[in-house]
């Protein structure tokens, strides 16, 4: 595919060039120093404000070379957008003098190096990240900067941060075994879609494999679609194969309801006949009855750090890779209990 063509964005000297004044004399104007005369002054900002250039925000990309945007890409494919981690990354931005501009959209590869390419952005945030990210590729063939909130298979010289839900399933399996369970669920949202693998339900369902085979386990997982009341079906499936199941994890919020509407219509109880934990905010946790056992999802972590770590390397020129694994926190509610005898499971 060829590359769009490279635009080049206006600098310090192409003001002064066009303003028939030094560089030193914009420059001046541009940092409100007093000593140039009104007139030139003059015909300095009006050729700004007819170039569409504003007074501030525009003034210091031409000082510095830099746009002071960075794009934050979240291709809407797979999960909702995750608005605390989109907000804390916009706060950290905020905190270093940059903007955020969300893209939604699928990028060509032609669209997302004229991002670079245009001057419109300086650095970049993907989300949803593939184990095999032709983006990540891209980008770090053409060395334009950019930070991943999320991992691919292979993360040589590249910079994350991501939670590790590796962790967090095998911590909510220990505590289920604590409790006597000795068959456990998982249900997950499909890792491959439209031939596409995410990482993140790649390494959950690597963490309950390691997991159960830690504590000799049988594997019990399932993957849903999503299509709405897939994930019901594919629970109740599992339930009427598997009757001995006593405890159901999944690192998914989208599958929380479905998973709790399939327990309830097999008559079961949360937590004397199954136990569950979700991945759920921690407000909407508190009002399920039960309460629900959660993993922890630090997404306020996950946005800003992010965001900090891309300009660190913008501000400063730290390429150095930075991986950041954030361990999520296990929180313990009502939704889990000690295991005990199951009454036999009929078919709803």
């Amino acid at each position: 595919m060829a590359n769009a063509p490279r635009i080049k964005k206006t600098t310090i000297v192409d003001i002064a060039k066009a303003c028939g004044v030094s560089v030193t004399t914009v420059s001046r104007i541009l940092n409100d120093k007093p000593d140039v005369s009104a007139e030139t002054r003059q015909r300095v900002l009006d050729y700004m404000r007819e170039n569409g250039f504003a007074p501030q925000s525009a003034w210091q990309q031409l000082r510095s070379g830099k746009s002071h945007f960075i794009a934050l890409h979240f291709p809407q494919e797979f999960n909702p957008p995750s608005h605390e981690i989109i907000t804390n990354a916009a706060q950290a931005c905020q905190d270093e003098g940059y903007s955020l501009n969300i893209i939604a959209n699928t990028l060509s590869d032609n669209e997302l190096l004229s991002i670079f390419r245009s001057g419109q952005v300086d650095g970049m945030i993907l989300m949803e990240i593939l184990t095999h990210d032709r983006r990540v590729e891209l980008l770090q063939q053409n060395k334009f900067p950019f930070v991943m909130i999320g991992r691919c298979s292979d993360n040589t010289g590249l910079s994350y941060v991501d939670v590790d839900i590796t962790k967090g399933i095998a911590d909510a399996i220990d505590h289920l075994v604590d409790l006597g369970h000795r068959h456990i669920g998982l249900i997950t949202l499909s890792p491959v879609l439209q031939e596409k693998e995410y990482g993140y339900v790649t390494w959950a369902l690597k963490g309950y494999k390691s997991a159960c085979q830690k504590h000799g386990l049988p594997d019990l997982s399932r993957a849903a679609n999503l299509q709405p009341g897939d994930t019901e079906s594919v629970v109740v499936n599992l339930l009427n194969e598997h009757p001995e199941i006593t405890a159901i994890i999944t690192p998914q919020q989208q599958v929380v309801n479905g998973l709790l509407r399939a327990i309830q219509s097999k008559s079961l109880q949360i937590p004397e006949d199954i136990s569950v934990i979700g991945l759920l905010h921690e407000s909407i946790s508190e009002l399920i009855t039960p309460p629900l056992t959660t993993i922890g999802f630090p997404s306020h972590e996950m946005g800003y750090e992010a965001a900090k770590l891309l300009i660190g390397q913008l501000n400063i020129g730290d390429g150095k890779p930075k991986h950041l694994l954030l361990r999520p926190e296990l929180y313990v509610r009502g939704s889990t209990g000690p295991v005990r005898a199951k009454k036999l499971l009929v078919d709803a």
